[in-house]
């Protein structure tokens, strides 16, 4: 079996590597693909050194899956190569997730939307993934009805340039900070919260938090489920947090919550210890805390999740859903 890995010397890219390792059979053979500063470079993956490949349509060969971490933009250009070459495409952008003949898939929860002619699947945008991870086994027990999830989103979301923006901001003193016009974002980011993560669009929203209105109704297939988003950048490198209000058709019972949230496949319930972006960074559980009855109506579930946006957020799903396939 043949996978590529396009997008392999991005941060998200590498940790696809690293799961590869972990998941998949060690006789897989890989090809790694890249923009033309990263060609020539070589990456080890099971101890071998692996070129990487400028990524061109001459380059693009028959694989079995290609695993696309590149951006939109890229996703949109080279995926019908791999496609025709009878790949199955795995996609970390949001070029495809909306189109109604993809599936929107995250591993533990719709895989079996995958079927043989399913060519193209595409990957949840990070803090999505997080949360719906933790809304599908309350959803099962309790029936769905409206959410209000607010989002603290870490700075590896946006990629390398992001991080390496708040390392050097981490440097400067607040004065310093206020000045600065060299950062990545439109606001300091080191010691502080940026009341906005993504570009706003026509309604005020960011495609952030509509990210989450649009994801979460495909993935729970809730089409009338009501979102009230709000998204937040923060001072932090790995670890997607959000504070959801979930409100239920039926009452709510704490009890049978914190039981289902422990019995989903990849979902941890943290009694006694309040779970951070530093317990998420690494683990390959979405963690939860901070379970409690909504104070007016005992129909509402509050809580807090937070997931790793590197792993379960992007590449460890992406590499859960091929090794699904590699067993079919």
């Amino acid at each position: 079996m043949k996978i590529a890995i396009v997008g392999a010397t991005g941060l998200v890219g590498r940790n696809i590597i690293k799961q590869c390792e972990q998941l998949l059979p060690k006789e897989i053979e890989y090809h790694l693909f890249a923009s033309s500063k990263s060609a020539g470079k070589s990456l080890k993956i099971n101890d071998q050194d692996v070129l990487v490949q400028e990524l061109n349509s001459k380059n693009i060969k028959e694989y079995d899956i290609a695993l696309f971490s590149a951006g939109g933009d890229r996703s949109k250009e080279f995926s019908e190569y791999f496609i025709s070459q009878g790949s199955y495409v795995i996609d970390n952008s949001s070029a495809f997730r909306m189109q109604d003949e993809v599936p929107l898939v995250v591993y533990g929860i719709n895989e079996d939307q995958i079927t043989t002619t399913t060519k193209l699947i595409a990957n949840p945008n990070c803090t999505t993934m997080g949360l719906v991870m933790a809304l599908k086994p309350l959803h099962d027990k309790f029936n769905l009805n409206s959410i209000t999830p607010v989002a603290y989103q870490a700075v590896s979301g946006s990629g390398t340039e992001a991080v390496n923006s708040l390392k050097k901001e981490e440097l400067l003193d607040k004065e310093s900070l206020l000045e600065n016009r060299d950062t990545f974002y439109s606001r300091p980011i080191a010691r502080n919260v940026i009341p906005l993560a993504g570009n706003l669009t026509e309604n005020e929203y960011s495609d952030e938090e509509m990210k989450i209105v649009y994801e979460s109704r495909k993935i729970l297939d809730i089409p009338g489920l009501l979102v009230e988003p709000s998204n937040a950048r923060v001072g932090v490198v790995t670890g997607h947090g959000v504070f959801c209000s979930a409100v239920f058709e039926e009452d709510v019972n704490i009890e049978e919550a914190i039981s289902v949230l422990n019995n989903f496949e990849g979902v941890q319930y943290w009694s006694d210890t309040l779970a951070t972006p530093l317990d998420a960074e690494d683990n390959l559980n979405v963690l939860v805390s901070r379970l409690r009855i909504g104070l007016s109506n005992t129909r509402i579930l509050n809580f807090w999740c937070v997931s790793d946006n590197l792993l379960k957020g992007a590449a460890l799903n992406a590499v859960q859903i091929a090794s699904y396939l590699v067993k079919k």
